[in-house]
């Protein structure tokens, strides 16, 4: 790179996204391992920051797309370090797994802005080839006799980002049973009050009840 210096826009926006990112990290995750990613964080998006800056290519992206491709590194950058984490591969080379995938990472986006990829495209492609030199490197690691067996297998089968993704499908699935519970608790409710001021009241049950259900209607109208 000709320049060391990187934007003050591009600075505020990695700060952002760390300060994002961060609060998401799984409870398994310890302080040492927390400072460690999130230096990762800063240097692999400060990387390709100052591709923005520097390089023909990169240049060509609108400056909010220069934006979420920062994001996309900070993002794989996350998952890929948790893997990392629990993969049982000693900590020594944990840099040189990342250093792969973000090179990967800078490759495939270089490419797909020469080719006018669109973003979803670039995305697929990301997953593909990123999950792939993950492997390949932890392969590289076992025929090196770095880590054993059982430690590669360990390794290839982490993904954070599926693991988060299940948790966010669950949280949903969640939400909406607790609102249909809520739905039904509620028209019991109901069902119970209209029953017994029908009974009690009789036919001035009845118009107490539906004059306080305009009355409602119209106030939620005038709300709006």
């Amino acid at each position: 790179m000709k320049s060391e210096v990187l934007d003050k826009k591009y600075k505020e926006y990695i700060e952002l996204l760390i300060s994002q990112i961060v609060p998401l990290l799984p409870s398994d995750i310890n302080k040492l391992q927390e400072d460690y990613l999130v230096n990762n964080l800063k240097h692999s998006c400060r990387l390709l920051a100052l591709s923005m800056q520097t390089d023909s290519v990169f240049k060509t992206l609108a400056p909010d797309m220069q934006l979420t491709y920062i994001q996309i590194m900070a993002e794989w950058s996350f998952h890929k370090n948790i893997d990392l984490f629990r993969s049982g591969i000693p900590p020594k080379y944990w840099k040189v797994v990342m250093q792969k995938i973000w090179y990967t990472i800078w490759e495939v986006m270089y490419a797909c802005i020469q080719n006018q990829a669109p973003l979803e495209v670039v995305l697929n492609v990301l997953e593909r080839y990123v999950n792939r030199t993950y492997n390949d490197a932890i392969e590289e690691l076992k025929e090196t006799n770095l880590i054993d067996e059982q430690i590669e297998e360990q390794a290839k089968e982490q993904s954070n980002i599926e693991i988060m993704a299940q948790e966010y499908l669950s949280n949903i699935k969640k939400k909406k049973f607790r609102r249909r519970l809520y739905c039904i608790i509620m028209l019991i409710i109901v069902s119970v009050i209209v029953s017994a001021a029908v009974l009690v009241f009789k036919t001035y049950g009845v118009i107490g009840i539906l004059t306080g259900l305009v009355i409602y209607n119209l106030f939620s109208k005038a709300k709006e």
